[in-house]
């Protein structure tokens, strides 16, 4: 009888290669003692929950093919982990009249076994979704302890003993420099042919990815921009699979993320992050690569809403509406200059500052204190929503103590994170407090004016001075400028 050989094994650690020689030896015996004739050998070092690995497809075509009468496996998790796959391997051997022989006595079809194959398939799954849950348990309990237990660490860093830290070349330095011609104003999309011209070492190739890709994306521009690591804090488990038998993710719920601040050594200052997340949020994607000027990404055209673009062949920023649609879309053709915008920034910067007297501007102000005063108290509730919630997780932990899913260290180990976390939530919610407090300060409308001053003499507009205060700018067809501020997060010292 020509007999088909298959063998796993889940990792590609050296210390499971040798469990499919192991395998192979039994499997080899197996067959001499019958004098079966061992036509060909497939092996994969795949978790068995997956359907696609290549051993099993192989397997599976040259049955089909007609090369072999029997499967031989040690057992059946080694050929699935997956009820719904070990029904279809059962199916697809019987309908090419296949045999299927597994050590562990869940099938033999050659002498009529198959009465418990229901229940092996079951249990193989079971154990498998078991030891998913105690790995990400663990995962999420050391991720609790500031330990980080990703795959890759993030572009700059190396892990050492589950501790980040920074890397001893030029990646810091690239990170640093994204970091940096992002709050220049210059696109993520830029930044990333940038860096693909000078021929700078992608993520993907750092890792040693298979296929690494050497093109830098705007998404991974983003991915840097977006990341907390940089800033010293970790923050993971944000996503999961969707079971064990499926590869896809999804994000867990925001009260199961794992946040711990000031883990490990910065790459880039938390004020500088703060600035980027904020730039981030208030931009409007475009669908080409934004340029490097001043005002990229925050002009726009009042007429249709779309973005003002720098063309150098007009010395001016243009509609981007009207560039690509024509006068049917929208009718603005002027090019505005840059040195005539920053003239007209820094005379309302002037305004404000002689504005700041009248009243009617102080109750503009305070209506914009009242709107924070709002977001805040929305965020107070979120953080004693999260308190109760740490609260009733301790309770669950007891649960899975109980069932012998975590140890009784774990245990203890968990509830003393838990409550140092509900501490600093408590120091939080009392920092909230304050701000409350601080909204109902008259007094504020003098520190947006110590601070439009501090502007006015340096007499130059900078990125920085223009993100941090500017929340949006539009322009008329017939050049009039329009200037949206947002006091809500005012110019941070320096």
């Amino acid at each position: 009888m020509r007999c088909a050989v298959y063998a796993r094994v889940s990792t590609e650690l050296d210390s499971q290669r040798t469990s499919i020689d192991n395998q192979i030896d039994i499997f080899r015996n197996y067959a001499a003692q019958r004098d079966w004739e061992i036509v060909e050998i497939y092996t994969d070092k795949q978790s068995g929950t997956k359907k696609n690995r290549p051993g099993l497809k192989e397997l599976i075509e040259d049955g089909k093919a007609g090369l072999y009468d029997v499967v031989l496996a040690k057992e059946l998790s080694r050929l699935a982990r997956n009820g719904r796959l070990s029904y279809e391997l059962r199916d697809i051997c019987l309908f090419n009249n296949i045999h299927i022989v597994c050590l562990d006595n869940s099938i033999n079809t050659l002498e009529g076994n198959i009465q418990n194959f229901g229940l092996y398939a079951w249990l193989y799954e079971n154990e498998s979704s078991n030891s998913s849950r105690r790995n990400k348990q663990a995962k999420k309990v050391k991720a609790q302890r500031g330990l980080f237990v990703g795959s890759n660490p993030p572009y700059g860093y190396y892990s050492e003993n589950g501790v980040l830290k920074i890397k001893n070349d030029n990646t810091p330095d690239i990170v640093r420099r994204i970091f940096q011609e992002y709050l220049k104003g210059t696109g993520m999309d830029t930044i990333a042919k940038t860096l693909t011209a000078e021929g700078v070492p992608t993520p993907a190739q750092v890792a040693n990815k298979a296929n690494a890709s050497t093109l830098w994306h705007g998404s991974s521009i983003k991915g840097i921009l977006n990341n907390c690591h940089y800033c010293g804090d970790l923050v993971q488990n944000r996503t999961e699979t969707i079971s064990v038998t499926s590869s896809k993710r999804r994000e867990v719920a925001e009260n199961d993320i794992v946040i711990i601040q000031d883990t490990h050594e910065a790459i880039i200052p938390k004020e500088t992050f703060n600035a980027v997340q904020a730039i981030i949020e208030n931009r409007t994607r475009t669908a080409t690569a934004p340029k490097k000027h001043l005002f990229t990404n925050i002009l726009y055209c009042e007429e249709c809403q779309k973005g003002m673009w720098f063309k150098a062949n007009q010395k001016g920023y243009r509609c981007v509406g009207n560039i690509r649609h024509g006068d049917s879309f929208c009718l603005n053709k002027i090019a505005i200059r840059e040195k005539e915008l920053i003239q007209v920034i820094m005379e309302d910067f002037q305004s404000l500052f002689n504005s700041l007297k009248e009243e009617t501007f102080l109750n503009m102000l305070m209506n914009k204190l009242n709107f924070k005063k709002r977001s805040v108290q929305k965020e107070l509730e979120a953080v004693q929503f999260e308190i109760e919630t740490l609260k009733n997780k301790k309770l669950e932990y007891v649960d899975l103590y109980t069932e012998n899913v975590i140890s009784k260290e774990d245990l203890i180990e968990y509830r003393e994170l838990t409550d140092n976390k509900i501490k600093d939530l408590q120091v939080k919610k009392a920092q909230l407090d304050e701000k409350l407090k601080e909204c109902e300060d008259q007094n504020y409308a003098i520190n947006i004016g110590s601070k439009l001053k501090e502007i006015l003499n340096l007499k130059e507009l900078t990125p920085t001075i223009l993100h941090s205060l500017v929340e949006k700018i539009t322009c008329d067809h017939d050049g009039t400028v329009h200037i949206q501020y947002s006091f809500v997060n005012p110019l941070q010292e320096t």
